[in-house]
């Protein structure tokens, strides 16, 4: 054995072993080194008791959060932030009694398991705080109000049960204490059935218009009822965009006045005309004029009425306004009426 050539592989070990610690050391030191970083993550705040309380806002919120701590345990804060981070009213940081609350979002996620337990510190978040409303859930009893659109009836609709209960934060109960709900069947449904007869279906429940922007707040049981009615006659509805509005009086009175209608309102916009179905086919075929008349009294005239309501409407036999820009099929008109001095 030649001594300086084993001399010489141990040497070269030595150094290959040298340096892989070295790069290990390396490695674990550049793991461990302090720095601040900016991560982007989303917060959503929970009730302590979904039975009893609620909290808004209900979806989550996108945050910026300056972070300081290892590059590694970073790196494993910035991987459990793809999910959001559940904020608990009544929790550290979190308030949990009634009311509205600002958050300061340091205070309340620096005890955050995701950053505590991975020893990350929540430097400071953008934005720095968020308001928190906590409510207390009511269960009301409120009635199913019949609706059909499609359909005309030979008497009411009958709802089985004729009423549901939603549960909605107490603030809302103060905001609609007569709420009601609606009960209406698919065009499809209707579409089904044979007219003249006794019917009994089933009708998915949904809220009135005044409620719609509360529907994430509210839950309804039961969803659906039954409805029992006689079906007269299927019918269809048309909805015309723009229709003319014209003065009706009597000639010799209206010989005495200029009535001249304000010019936002000389037109009625998306009219909804409703009938047979076959008539409404007709009337899409044929579009013969509609027109909304303001019909106007000598009592009227003399004392200058400001407004008047539409009480007339130039239609085919058989059809009938049933809203106007979706509101009642009597709008008022504005009006300005002077005497002809001529």
């Amino acid at each position: 054995m030649n001594p300086i050539g084993g001399n010489s592989k141990a040497s070269a070990g030595t150094v290959i072993l040298v340096t892989a610690v070295t790069i290990l050391i390396w490695i674990f030191a550049a793991g461990e080194t302090r720095e601040r970083v900016v991560i982007w993550a989303r917060v959503q705040f929970e009730p302590s008791s979904t039975f009893s309380t609620i909290v808004s806002p209900r979806t989550t919120r996108q945050i910026a959060l300056t972070l300081g701590g290892s590059s590694r345990s970073i790196q494993k804060v910035r991987r459990a932030l793809d999910e959001p981070i559940v904020l608990t009213s009544g929790t550290t940081g979190i308030p949990g009694d009634k009311g509205t609350h600002v958050v300061e979002l340091v205070d309340a996620l620096r005890d955050q398991s995701i950053f505590y337990d991975a020893e990350v510190s929540v430097v400071s978040s953008e934005p720095p705080s968020i308001e928190l409303e906590i409510d207390s859930l009511i269960e009301k009893t409120v009635p199913v109000i019949p609706v059909f659109t499609g359909a005309t009836l030979g008497g009411e609709a009958i709802a089985d049960p004729p009423d549901v209960v939603v549960t909605m934060p107490s603030r809302i109960v103060g905001l609609f204490p007569d709420a009601s709900v609606i009960a209406e069947p698919s065009a499809q449904a209707i579409a089904e059935l044979e007219p003249g007869r006794r019917q009994v279906i089933q009708a998915p429940i949904r809220l009135p218009e005044e409620l719609r922007p509360y529907e994430q707040e509210l839950t309804i049981e039961p969803r659906s009822v039954q409805l029992a009615f006689t079906l007269i006659l299927r019918t269809r509805s048309i909805t015309v965009p723009a229709v003319p509005v014209q003065i009706a009086a009597p000639p010799q009175d209206l010989a005495d006045y200029e009535v001249v209608i304000a010019d936002s309102e000389q037109f009625l916009a998306d009219v909804v005309i409703e009938g047979a179905a076959e008539i409404v086919r007709k009337f899409e075929e044929e579009k013969p004029p509609v027109v909304a008349f303001v019909h106007l009294t000598s009592d009227d005239l003399s004392r200058g009425v400001t407004e008047a309501p539409v009480t007339l409407w130039e239609l085919p036999e058989g059809l009938r306004v049933t809203s106007v820009a979706g509101e009642t099929p009597r709008p008022f008109i504005t009006l300005t009426i002077t005497r002809d001095e001529g």
